[in-house]
């Protein structure tokens, strides 16, 4: 079997593989958490994986804590900790995050013996020549393909003529310049779903809207007399 042929296999399979993820759904992204333990003396932080926060955070002695999904720092460094979380996210998390999808058009791109990235996230990760490949969390592929290829110590992770949704990806994050450009060059748009309100939310804007009206009425009536 060809070099070329063997490449086709892998991206068949994941065709396949693809399927199943839509309906079984990947892992949603984990929520943004930013807490301040005074007593302890340590920050402890939530976030979406991103390569470069990783680096950041081992270059700032934070400790993973596989037990909580949590990243663990010296509140020492709380300063340098958020700037490494607003350059990689473009948020500290210290609020709640809105998030929004990417949809992503005709995309390629290679990962020679690592995974494709875009926008900090990963989009889809081989392991060897002949593993194949599998996506990110929060990507939903609508079309193209994704595989493996390469050679046995030269292996690569292939993503081509792809369409797909990055999903719940932070908001803050699309005014960084990679995500403008991409929007400004046609392959990239920003799609931001609005979430049904429960009632409560609905009745508790009522209820400061006929305030704020009541105090309205009343500041005309005053201003008449």
């Amino acid at each position: 079997m060809t070099a070329r042929r063997k490449r086709k296999l892998h991206f068949t399979n994941n065709i396949k593989l693809n399927r199943r993820q839509r309906i079984s759904g990947e892992k949603k992204m984990s929520d943004f958490g930013y807490t301040h333990l005074e007593n302890d003396g340590i920050i402890e932080v939530v976030t979406p994986y991103n390569k470069e926060f990783v680096a950041k955070a081992r270059n700032l002695r934070g400790k993973w804590s596989k037990s909580k999904n949590t990243w663990i720092f010296d509140d020492s460094i709380e300063e340098y900790v958020k700037q490494a979380l607003i350059e990689c996210y473009g948020t500290t998390g210290e609020n709640p995050v809105e998030t929004c999808s990417l949809l992503v058009k005709e995309y390629t791109s290679y990962g020679y013996k690592t995974e494709v990235e875009l926008f900090g996230k990963t989009i889809a990760r081989a392991y060897g020549r002949d593993s194949g490949a599998k996506l990110g969390d929060n990507i939903i592929w609508i079309s193209g393909n994704y595989g493996s290829g390469g050679s046995v110590k030269n292996w690569s992770t292939d993503v081509e003529n792809a369409t797909f949704e990055i999903q719940n990806f932070p908001l803050p994050r699309t005014d960084f310049f990679d995500v403008k450009k991409a929007i400004e060059e046609g392959w990239c748009e920003i799609k931001i779903l609005k979430k049904k309100r429960k009632r409560e939310e609905i009745e508790a804007d009522i209820l400061v809207c006929k305030t704020r009206l009541a105090e309205l009425d009343n500041e005309l009536t005053a201003s008449a007399q």
